[in-house]
């Protein structure tokens, strides 16, 4: 497999990206009833998923960067979560993810 090119590296951060603004438009959507932040929504998603299959193409290892992204969304999220929404997180919750995350980081090392 190729090495990490920073234009891979920044289309992982740029799906990454992508990924939460779709998150964090989801709750403005109203179920899907809302047709802008739907719209908006959507376009985050297609851009945040379709960048998935043009990494792969340039030849970067699923194993790391899937994993890695599929750390980063979920962390992003909770954060959104608690920044944007005023959401609920106990330390056990961020120390849980934090600590899975890591994990997901060193089976990658392995």
């Amino acid at each position: 497999m190729a090495a990490v090119t920073p234009l891979a590296a920044g289309l992982v951060l740029l799906s990454v990206l992508a990924q939460l603004v779709g998150i964090y438009l989801m709750p403005m959507t109203k179920g899907l009833t809302a047709p802008l932040p739907t719209l908006g929504f959507a376009l985050a998603y297609g851009v945040g998923i379709a960048l998935l299959p043009r990494i792969a193409h340039m030849g970067i290892n699923l194993s790391l960067f899937i994993p890695f992204v599929a750390a980063l969304v979920p962390l992003g999220a909770v954060a959104l979560g608690v920044l944007a929404y005023g959401e609920p997180a106990s330390l056990a919750k961020i120390g849980i993810l934090v600590t899975a995350c890591v994990l997901i980081g060193v089976a990658n090392a392995v």
